[in-house]
């Protein structure tokens, strides 16, 4: 079996090549970056967060975060509900709205104002519901994935008998992540609950939680996930998805900033792009000498057209000097 061969996967009745996901990121993960992370080598991307009950309200804002394209093949749709039927009923709108490979349920989430909603993280309160709610999703004909926090008991034994509920109502996955509701964004994953959960479900769990480096993932794989989501990590170091040696030209590291800003300024305007630019610069910048000057460059821009230019100044300066490594 070619190493090809052995990066294939199917998830439900989803193929999938490669271990190495992009995570839902809210206001990060729209089209331009989903296909800058495909370019850097993740195998599968997912949505931003998109509201059930906004969709059913027809929120055009809601509604565009559905666009995609079939450069994105496979994407997967997380949405977020606090009942079964409004889910259901958003998922046929999406349906028809784009091309989606599979739906995430998004029971994780932590920010107050969605688990006042009795969604995201609330679910984890709710076993019956939640497994409800997949039941019904399943009738969409879709895999089903729902997205699960390290039960708020902070017990091994209470994640794992959610993850077996979910499994029961026809879940194909579970994606699991090691921090409790209570800890928000803070401290440090518990990776074991994790992998005893992979141990526990063969081919069923896909990790989550304080993927920083390609040995954070390499970790999960050995426990027996099926996937890694990466999330923060990509930010922090937008290479991680890729098993050649990254990039080191500091020329073509601006490059690629100066394409993915254009894209996302075409796409979702001006603010778009400075704002998430500047969330991309340290990290591609990352390892290369003088990187505090690079970031403080683009830092002070105000704007994209601003932006731009300093990153295009840097280019120049790459140019003219020849470098071609860091």
């Amino acid at each position: 079996m070619s190493e090809r061969e052995k990066n294939w996967q199917v998830i439900g009745n989803l193929p999938v090549e490669g271990r190495l996901w992009l995570a839902p990121l809210a206001g990060i993960t729209i089209p331009a970056v989903r296909r800058f992370f495909r370019e850097m080598g993740a195998s599968l991307t997912h949505t931003e967060m998109v509201s059930s009950s906004g969709l059913l309200m027809k929120n055009r804002k809601t509604i565009d975060m559905l666009k995609n394209s079939e450069k994105e093949d496979p994407l997967v749709l997380q949405l977020f509900a606090g009942d079964a039927k409004s889910l259901l009923q958003s998922a046929e709108i999406a349906m028809s709205k784009g091309v989606f490979s599979a739906f995430s349920v998004n029971m994780a989430c932590p920010v107050p104002k969605v688990r006042k909603r009795g969604a995201g993280a609330q679910l984890l309160y709710k076993r019956d519901l939640a497994a409800e709610m997949v039941r019904e999703l399943k009738k969409s004909g879709l895999p089903v994935w729902p997205k699960i926090r390290k039960h708020p008991s902070g017990g091994g034994p209470e994640t794992f008998s959610f993850c077996e509920a979910l499994f029961e109502a026809g879940a194909d996955l579970v994606c699991l992540h090691g921090r409790t509701p209570q800890e928000l964004y803070g401290g440090v994953a518990d990776k074991d609950v994790v992998k005893a959960s992979a141990g526990l479900f063969p081919g069923k769990i896909a990790a989550s939680g304080d993927v920083f480096e390609r040995q954070d993932a390499e970790e999960y794989l050995e426990a027996g996930a099926v996937a890694v989501l990466v999330a923060r990590g990509a930010l922090r170091d937008p290479f991680i998805f890729s098993e050649a040696v990254a990039p080191a030209a500091p020329l073509e590291r601006a490059l690629f900033l100066v394409r993915l800003g254009d894209q996302i300024e075409q796409e979702n305007g001006p603010r778009a792009s400075t704002s998430l630019i500047k969330r991309f610069v340290s990290g591609m910048f990352k390892g290369m000498r003088g990187n505090a000057a690079y970031r403080k460059e683009v830092a002070l821009s105000s704007d994209w057209t601003e932006m731009r230019k300093r990153l295009c100044a840097c280019i120049h300066y790459f140019l003219e000097r020849g470098y071609g490594d860091a």
